[in-house]
């Protein structure tokens, strides 16, 4: 073995090679954003990731770094993706990435109509208190008709950023300055980062809800899926599912007519036809329907949930409702939303602060809200 210095100079000669390597690699990258955009095509397309890392490890001689290869394609990967997001929809000045903590203080909130027993403070806490971040969380109720004051008065508190719930989500689109190429196909944003006076737009429901199936090893390959609900958190599901490669979906809505205008693409179906649908993968629960206070009720007859394999409702409070209940007694694999909730707000603040917080992060950060949630039932999104 040689001595150190001779070591390092072998490494830095490596890093020449790898920087070299790696600068060849963004370029493509470019153009394959260039492709994606002129034909409409998803930024990330699970599969081929799989298949690239499955591919990279077969090639190594030293099977006790496969681990490490893994982790080391994953994140070449994630930089990849973000590179290519940056050029597809680039905003004018948008939050620059870094792994650095942020120190100082800032100021978030939540804007929505009712928020008296929303979960965001605690999640959003939990996150800055794990990262170091000095901030300040609040809940701003706003009346219907006011939202357009409460957006300018928002500006001139110098916030940094909020997040939107009910019933504001496509109604503040027409505020923003720019708004992302998620939230622009799912007509509608979650998360607003405020920087030099403008207001930049964005839907962290839609990374939620992947890092939700991800956590539940849930491929969408071949899979075909029944969406209940029509509604704002239907959009970003729908649009996830479609842009990771959903075979079929169908959606079922109390008022068929306005699901077809928002959902053209769709096979649209009324409650009372959704027994219809018994040869799809998995259902999922967009509604409000079961959540705290009113846990006794279910979208769906138990008998139709029975037919599939995966049941997702994306209320977390209760922590099982009604129609994951009936789930899990018919042995579904079944998950509430409040992993959802979870990456979304991660995401939130890695939109807010330019960082990028590791998926190790966000599983503690779930764990943590699971323990805080269990303390207080009463809290609901």
């Amino acid at each position: 073995m040689g001595d150190i210095e001779s070591l390092r100079h072998d490494i830095d000669e490596i890093d020449k090679q790898l920087t070299e390597l790696f600068e060849k690699r963004m370029n493509i990258a470019a153009e394959v954003a260039k492709y994606k955009e002129k034909h409409n095509l998803p930024i990330l397309v699970k599969e081929r990731e799989n298949e690239v890392i499955a591919k990279n490890l077969s090639r190594l001689k030293n099977k006790n770094i496969e681990k490490e290869t893994k982790e080391f394609f994953e994140y070449l990967m994630t930089i990849s993706r973000k590179y290519q997001a940056a050029k597809i929809s680039p905003m004018s000045n948008p939050p620059e990435s870094s792994s650095v903590k942020v120190p100082m203080s800032n100021l978030y909130g939540l804007i929505g109509e009712r928020l008296g027993h929303s979960f965001s403070p605690a999640i959003h806490s939990i996150i800055m208190q794990k990262l170091d971040i000095k901030g300040c969380y609040h809940l701003f109720e706003i009346e219907k008709g006011s939202l357009r004051q409460a957006f300018d008065g928002l500006k001139h508190l110098n916030i940094k950023g909020v997040n939107v719930t009910i019933p504001y989500k496509i109604e503040v689109m027409e505020y923003l300055d720019e708004v992302s190429r998620e939230a622009k196909e799912i007509g509608a944003v979650n998360t607003i980062c405020f920087k030099e006076n403008k207001a930049y737009g964005f839907n962290t429901d839609y990374y939620g809800f992947g890092m939700m199936l991800d956590k539940m090893n849930l491929s969408l390959q071949h899979k075909k899926a029944v969406v209940l609900g029509a509604g704002g958190a239907a959009n970003s599901v729908v649009q996830y599912l479609k842009d990771n490669g959903i075979k079929e979906i169908a959606l079922v809505s109390r008022n068929k007519a306005s699901a077809k205008c928002k959902f053209k693409d769709l096979d649209i179906y009324s409650y009372e036809e959704a027994d219809l649908l018994r040869s799809h993968d998995m259902i999922i629960n967009c509604t409000p329907c079961g959540m705290h206070p009113d846990i006794d009720v279910c979208p769906v007859p138990s008998d139709m949930i029975g037919k599939f394999s995966y049941a997702i409702d994306l209320i977390y409070n209760p922590v099982e409702t009604l129609f994951l209940k009936y789930a899990r007694e018919k042995g579904l694999t079944a998950a509430n939303g409040l992993y959802m909730l979870a990456g979304q707000a991660v995401k939130s603040q890695e939109l807010w602060n330019g960082i990028e917080i590791p998926i190790s992060m966000v599983d503690e950060i779930y764990g943590q809200s699971v323990e805080l949630r269990d303390q207080n039932s009463e809290l609901r999104g």
